[in-house]
């Protein structure tokens, strides 16, 4: 099972996540859910990492581990950072929803 928690601040903005683990298909090596997983946060983290004034930082700890931080978010970029954190949390949330035996997710507000 893949678990990731992600941590918002008040502005509705992501301010880091940790995930861990894998999913596989019945014994099978691919999981569309692994692929899924992995895209949305990687590109999450390349967009947050792109605005150097974030501070956002990238661990990857080992093997089926990611973290991010991210330092603080300025007022000038709150809007950019909200669209991005609703677009990761909306799509990791169905997943979820549609693979709960998978995803594991935690939304800490």
């Amino acid at each position: 099972m893949i678990c990731v928690s992600v941590t918002l601040d008040g502005d509705g903005c992501l301010r880091g996540f940790t995930a861990g683990g894998h999913s596989f298909l019945r014994g099978k090596d691919f999981s569309p859910v692994c692929a899924a997983v992995s895209a949305l946060l990687r590109t999450a983290a390349e967009l947050f990492v792109a605005e150097d004034v974030l501070g956002a930082r990238v661990s990857l700890p080992e093997e089926g581990k990611m973290e991010v931080t991210i330092a603080g978010i300025p007022t000038a970029l709150t809007e950019r950072c909200r669209g991005i954190t609703d677009f990761l949390v909306c799509a990791l949330a169905r997943i979820a929803a549609e693979e709960p035996d998978d995803l594991d997710l935690k939304v800490v507000q």
